[in-house]
């Protein structure tokens, strides 16, 4: 059996922001000029004229439902290391009215997967890696875009963002 490579949790960086090419891609998908606000920046990272919220505003203990809507949708790269939290309370939101458009790694044997994902958001798969601002290379893992809605609650597709 082949090992694994060991796993260095809390030792990646997680606050590269959104590459903007993938953030254009994403608004022409959805249809929209811009995303309301950004739920996890920092003044440095963030993707939106509107608000965003930063680590000290803790975006976690914020009513996601009563942000103010230009376009209609919220966005949200949360911090990869920790995800449970980020998709219970974006299924949670869409469920009272939010809109919101989530970048995570495709972890699909993961619990906050099977848990807070599979049948509760539409899920894109990422055919393209993605680099982020800031980073050397493509991060090296294969990533989704999921879409919390409360009119969607399920769905895969594999989508090519770049063409």
């Amino acid at each position: 059996m082949a090992k694994m490579p060991a796993q260095k949790p809390g030792r990646s960086r997680q606050d590269y922001q959104t590459p903007p090419e993938f953030l254009d891609a994403v608004k022409k998908r959805l249809f929209i000029s811009n995303f309301s606000w950004d739920l996890a920046a920092s003044a440095e990272n963030s993707v939106t004229d509107g608000g965003y919220y930063d680590e000290e505003q803790n975006s976690l203990l914020q009513p996601w439902e009563d942000l103010p809507y230009q376009d209609g949708w919220l966005w949200l790269n949360p911090p990869f290391a920790i995800l449970t939290p980020w998709v219970t309370k974006a299924r949670l939101a869409a469920l009272k009215g939010a809109q919101i458009a989530m970048l995570v790694p495709a972890a699909v044997g993961a619990n906050w997967w099977r848990d807070w994902v599979h049948d509760k958001a539409h899920v894109l798969f990422l055919n393209g890696r993605i680099t982020f601002v800031g980073a050397d290379d493509p991060y090296p893992k294969d990533c989704a875009l999921l879409l919390y809605t409360p009119f969607c609650f399920g769905g895969y597709e594999c989508w090519n963002w770049k063409h």
